[in-house]
């Protein structure tokens, strides 16, 4: 059995990141294509917060310019603070794994041995004999970034390209929030009438929903009419809710 070698300065890419994309031959088949969920996320959130912000205030403010630039005002607020908050919750979860990462590979250099039995009992799981699960864990302690490589991915359960840049991430999701915010804002842009606008408002929400839904798919899979449905249906929902609740604050504050 080979002893563990100086820890090496960058971790090795994971053979499954490269298995997906050749097998594949898609970037959104790798771990990367879960950033879906932050692009959803921030979108909806822009699009219901905005409509219930913007019939919110429209009881209170009499005149369409005032309504929005407190619109201007709560979209801005509302950038902020879904880009740092998913830049803090990802340098977190990044924080996390790196934290896991080198600490396995400094289980390798104190304790080989241990690391070495855990390889064993790793492949005997996965249906080696015990002649077997020696041969390939000699193998795999051979090379010290193999041997973090197996450790991080088998036992810990870790990829490596699932560590997010904070950055990056926080970038996409302020950018989804502003592409949300947009449809439920641009009525108000042309001056009309208050009522009206939040008239056009909530059915420029409705068709962005069903459009989102459809745009969904082409990483889904699933049927468009199915996710347009689902899509327009969650958000409605959530819009609903979120309107009902505050023109009920509403009525008890104006008592």
């Amino acid at each position: 059995m080979a002893s563990a070698k100086n820890r090496s300065t960058d971790f090795p890419t994971s053979p499954i990141e490269t298995r997906l994309k050749k097998f594949h031959g898609e970037d959104w088949h790798s771990p990367k294509g879960r950033i879906i969920r932050d692009i959803v996320y921030a979108v909806d959130t822009g699009l219901i917060t905005m409509i219930a912000f913007m019939a919110g205030v429209s009881v209170s403010l009499p005149e369409t310019h005032q309504v929005m630039l407190a619109g201007v005002a709560s979209a801005i607020a509302g950038m902020l603070a879904i880009f740092f908050g998913a830049f803090i919750s990802t340098k977190a979860q990044r924080d996390f794994f790196e934290n896991q990462i080198e600490r396995e590979r400094q289980e390798i250099i104190d304790w080989p041995d241990k690391e070495y039995d855990e390889i064993i009992e790793i492949l005997g799981e996965m249906g080696f004999t015990d002649e077997e699960a020696r041969v390939g864990a000699d193998r795999i302690s051979s090379n010290n970034d193999t041997w973090l490589k197996f450790m991080v991915q088998e036992e810990i359960g870790l990829i490596p390209g699932s560590m997010d840049n904070p950055i990056e991430i926080a970038l996409i999701s302020a950018g989804s929030y502003l592409i949300g915010v947009i449809p439920p804002f641009l009525p108000f842009v042309f001056g009309i009438p208050i009522r009206t606008a939040l008239l056009y408002s909530g059915g420029l929400v409705v068709v962005f929903l069903f459009m989102f839904g459809i745009a969904k798919t082409r990483l889904t899979k699933l049927h468009w009419l199915t996710s347009a449905v689902e899509t327009v249906a969650f958000g409605v929902l959530s819009g609903g809710i979120g309107l009902a609740l505050g023109h009920a604050a509403w009525r008890l504050l104006s008592r």
